[in-house]
């Protein structure tokens, strides 16, 4: 898993800024969902790559400002 890390992550991460960046695109319900489902798609490559996740995400607040993904990136640091 971990040598998939890193397109798997980049992959997420872009499913999470599109579906946030355009709202004209999905009803806020849909968005939501699919955010959620993506957030817990992280969390779960965070549990199988020992945090490596958690790691990967540390900067990613200072470069993107769209608040539906620091949101996600917030849920997935604070998962135990």
């Amino acid at each position: 898993m971990q040598c998939k890390l890193p397109l798997l992550l980049q992959t997420l991460l872009k499913f999470i800024y599109d579906v946030s960046s355009d709202p004209r695109q999905y009803q806020e319900p849909v968005a939501e969902a699919l955010r959620h489902h993506a957030t817990e798609c992280l969390i779960l490559l965070d549990r199988c790559c020992n945090g490596q996740v958690k790691m990967a995400l540390e900067e990613i607040p200072s470069i993107c400002r769209e608040p539906h993904v620091i949101q996600c990136i917030r849920r997935v640091q604070e998962d135990t």
